[in-house]
């Protein structure tokens, strides 16, 4: 098994092509363990439970498991501190672990999609910060609406947030357009209609968005939580916040092109990218073209 990624409360592995492990336990860890492809032969606190693609199950921590795999076959597996916002808990019993079905149906092609979307932004030469949180937020809404056992894609949404980056957007010019109607939109005369903390978090963006920014400050400055701060944010302005702040510095980067003599390695730093590469990666992805291309163009 080979470890994929390794998030804040969270550890996402895939197992494919044969593979064992010994009995083990996790102290404070959850495991899901979602067979994607083939069958999947676990022991669980000495029950057997042979799994096929779509039939999940979770180890609650201090519970001892092992599984094996075939070569034809494909694990992904989940393990988390925190139960996700949904979890089955008893109210009665306070401060007690929190307790889910043993075992849970899922969507194979739905998880092998959504695990290969968070993989990519992941293994990045350098992901951003808010980057990240929003891959963690999209990881604990997919195992929150999963193991309540929501398949109505009501929230897919936000379990697909964090691949939102790699799509293109339009051109700048579109994006610039979009950008400023949206600012109208909120304007203190024209927005009384939208959120007033929503539109503070705007004004917050817009002035420092070539500085590292987070999730749980914009939350704070919209007075919501995580979750509902993400909803909310996509459904004002159709992209995630990492998109909105990706957007806006490509916006400003076509400025400074067309304007500057500034090289591209300047605009990079300038605009808070961590290297060149990541900057020409996310400006061909929102104009279709690299930078170098763009400024041949004018």
């Amino acid at each position: 098994m080979e470890l994929n990624m390794m998030l804040n409360g969270l550890e996402l592995w895939k197992a494919s092509g044969g593979f064992a492990n010994e009995p083990h336990v996790h102290d404070d860890w959850y495991q899901v363990t979602l067979p994607v492809r083939g069958q999947c032969h676990l022991v669980q606190e000495q029950q057997a439970y042979p799994l096929q693609a779509g039939l999940g199950i979770i180890a609650h921590p201090r519970m001892e498991h092992f599984f094996e795999i075939g070569s034809d076959s494909a694990v992904i597996v989940i393990k988390f501190r925190n139960p996700p916002v949904g979890g089955l808990e008893d109210p009665g019993r306070q401060g007690a672990q929190t307790e889910f079905r043993t075992t849970q149906t899922f969507d194979p092609a739905e998880i092998s999609r959504l695990f290969r979307g968070w993989n990519a932004i992941l293994l990045d030469d350098a992901p951003e910060p808010l980057q990240i949180q929003e891959t963690e937020l999209a990881v604990e809404t997919y195992l929150g609406r999963m193991l309540t056992g929501q398949h109505n894609g009501s929230n897919l949404t936000m379990a697909t947030a964090g691949l939102g980056v790699s799509e293109s957007v339009g051109s700048a010019d579109q994006v610039c357009g979009q950008l400023q109607n949206l600012l109208q939109r909120t304007s203190s005369s024209g927005g009384a209609f939208i959120d007033p903390h929503l539109r503070r978090v705007l004004e917050y963006i817009h002035s420092d968005y070539t500085s590292p920014m987070d999730i749980e400050s914009m939350a704070a400055v919209a007075h919501q939580s995580r979750y509902h701060f993400m909803r909310s944010f996509k459904a004002l302005t159709g992209s995630t916040p990492y998109q909105y702040v990706l957007n806006l510095r490509v916006e400003e980067a076509t400025r400074r092109l067309r304007l500057t003599t500034d090289s591209v390695t300047t605009i990079s730093y300038r605009l808070g990218f961590s290297n060149v590469s990541q900057f020409y990666r996310a400006f061909q992805r929102v104009t279709g073209v690299t930078p170098m291309e763009y400024r041949n163009q004018m």
